[in-house]
């Protein structure tokens, strides 16, 4: 049965044929059900994926593996959940003013083609065809960026293109290193750019050039995946872009980059069968981890705030990659789940209090904003316990998976560093949660027709699946994550 190309095509459709239908509730409903559809489709992955190891369509052209699975259920379930909340959203603020009919729906054409290059990026099994994915999810989500077309939203793409063009022109030389470290492997032959091909010969590759090939990609998706400190076009984007469009940059686009990563990353290590690789990614994860606190502490900005709780997450995850065992590798994984459970549901939550106050700044919003947004506040307030790490939310479950496994391979330092990262973000998240969702109402503060700010589908469709997911975990998604830890781990 045909599930690649369908995943690829849904998203596909839905966007062309939003450049040509008149209605806006058209697009809205074409933009849900491409998602749905994928979602459904990735369901049935997960199924074939166990049952027959690897997928493979076009004669190899696509292919799916635990991890590339578990890529595509979470790329769905946000890009869904995105799509649901993004209807009444641009309702709001059509009617508001901020943006015209004609914007809204070159995000109806655009977001489908995101999401189709995020599918993309995980099912080809050429690592230039991936690259070219990466480049499109980069080329569509810098206009959903500029959507609004403010003099803020601008800068804010034109940085993310500026920086993410030079990164991602350094994971296109990482990528030639890696055709010249085969080239060379095979002088008389033409190699191949698949990830099966190279990986069938990684023991043969030369080691110089498989190094510096993943030095240039680690620059180039890294910068892509946000880890300090190229992390420098993150809060900008995140702050600037719509609602749905944040929520997918920091829900899946930025472990899209960190899947293209860890592919160089396995390659590497299958080669090398040295530490080379994921001594960076252990590093410069810490680096991301313990660069957040600080400027969550300092933030102004609501959805800044947001972001820079992001790149401490990413970081999590790259130092739980760097860590390197069995356990530390399945929290990553289970990480990069709960956390695209809970991140959107905070920039919903902030898009509803951005159309209510018409502000992100915290001094603009005041304090009390469960008095003037109670569900909204009620939505944010768990979401903000899950990403803080409180149990009974999954997030506390994959960062104490990480601690435990670093402690169980005696990364004492390693393991304190995170621990002390972790305490200092969660108090700092914690801090300026209080500050805008307690407290007494703002006397300007008018009434607000909370009903129509709710957001609610899309928010309770995600907190319900974390809270499920925390509690329990079915059998074939475990099995889906350990066989995806064993092919990041290079075990057999």
């Amino acid at each position: 049965m045909s599930l690649l190309t369908p995943i690829l095509i849904a998203p596909l459709l839905a966007g062309l044929l939003c450049l040509v239908v008149p209605s806006r509730r058209v697009m809205v409903a074409l933009g849900v059900l491409a998602f749905a559809t994928t979602l459904a489709l990735g369901i049935a992955l997960l199924h074939e994926v166990l049952a027959r190891g690897v997928v493979t369509e076009w004669n190899g052209f696509l292919c799916a593996d635990a991890l590339s699975a578990w890529m595509v259920l979470l790329v769905s379930v946000v890009s869904f959940a995105s799509a649901l909340y993004a209807g009444p959203y641009f309702q709001r603020d059509i009617e508001a003013g901020m943006v015209s009919p004609a914007r809204v729906r070159e995000f109806y054409v655009l977001t489908p083609l995101f999401g189709a290059g995020m599918f993309m990026v995980v099912l080809a099994n050429n690592l230039g065809v991936m690259w070219a994915a990466v480049e499109g999810t980069a080329l569509s989500s810098v206009l959903l960026v500029a959507l609004y077309n403010r003099r803020h939203s601008l800068e804010a793409a034109w940085k993310y293109v500026m920086l993410g063009s030079v990164g991602l022109a350094l994971a296109l030389l990482g990528t030639v290193f890696v055709y010249a470290a085969a080239c060379k492997n095979a002088p008389d032959a033409v190699p191949s750019l698949n990830w099966s091909y190279l990986m069938s010969v990684a023991g043969g590759l030369d080691p110089h050039l498989l190094k510096l090939a993943f030095v240039f990609a680690f620059v180039g998706y890294g910068t892509k995946a946000g880890l300090a400190p190229m992390h420098t076009w993150l809060p900008d984007a995140h702050s600037e872009a719509p609602s749905p469009t944040s929520a997918m940059l920091s829900g899946v686009s930025l472990k899209i980059a960190l899947y293209a990563l860890l592919r160089f990353h396995i390659l590497t290590a299958a080669c090398l069968d040295s530490a080379f690789s994921r001594r960076l990614l252990l590093v410069f994860g810490l680096l991301s981890m313990l660069l957040a606190p600080p400027f969550i502490l300092v933030q102004r900005n609501l959805k800044r705030l947001l972001a820079y709780s992001s790149l401490e997450h990413i970081g999590l995850i790259c130092t739980a990659i760097g860590l390197n065992t069995p356990l530390t590798i399945l929290g990553a994984l289970m990480h990069m789940g709960y956390h695209a459970l809970t991140k959107p549901v905070l920039f919903f939550a902030a898009g509803n209090i951005h159309q209510a106050f018409h502000a992100l700044e915290f001094r603009r919003i005041g304090s009390g904003v469960a008095k003037v947004l109670p569900l909204t506040a009620l939505w944010m307030g768990l979401a903000a316990l899950a990403a803080i790490g409180l149990p009974p939310f999954g997030l506390f479950l994959s960062e104490l998976t990480v601690l435990s496994g670093g402690l169980a391979a005696h990364e004492t330092t390693v393991s304190a560093l995170i621990l002390i990262a972790l305490v200092a973000s969660f108090c700092g998240i914690l801090q300026q949660f209080t500050r805008i969702l307690l407290g007494t109402r703002r006397p300007d503060a008018r009434p607000i027709e909370t009903h129509r700010l709710d957001g609610a589908p899309a928010m309770i469709l995600l907190l319900g699946a974390l809270l499920l997911f925390s509690v329990w975990l079915p059998e074939p998604l475990l099995d889906l994550l350990r066989q995806a830890a064993a092919i990041i781990g290079g075990q057999p």
